[in-house]
């Protein structure tokens, strides 16, 4: 493999809530402070990931101080995530 194929930029929380965002259209989450909406999300998206099973990268490596995953999620994995984050 070439250094270009190991180059990769993990994911951060705050592109997961985007994109989780993106998919609901709960208007809750415009009446709380940005803050309150950041902690509430990452307990949301904590609690979703154990749902994910057999994931193809290690999406449980994360980086609680930066609010990263140590891997760069692809789009299908962003949407398994936030299909178990709408449930939840």
């Amino acid at each position: 493999m070439s250094d270009l194929e190991n180059t990769t930029t993990p994911t951060s929380f705050d592109d997961m809530y985007d994109f989780f965002l993106a998919g609901i259209t709960d208007d809750m989450y415009m009446e709380m402070t940005k803050e309150d909406t950041e902690e509430l999300l990452e307990e949301i998206l904590l609690a979703a990931l154990p749902h994910f099973e057999f994931p193809r990268k290690n999406i449980f490596d994360l980086d609680l101080k930066n609010h990263t995953f140590s891997v760069e999620l692809s789009n299908e994995e962003k949407m398994i995530i936030r299909q178990y984050m709408i449930s939840e």
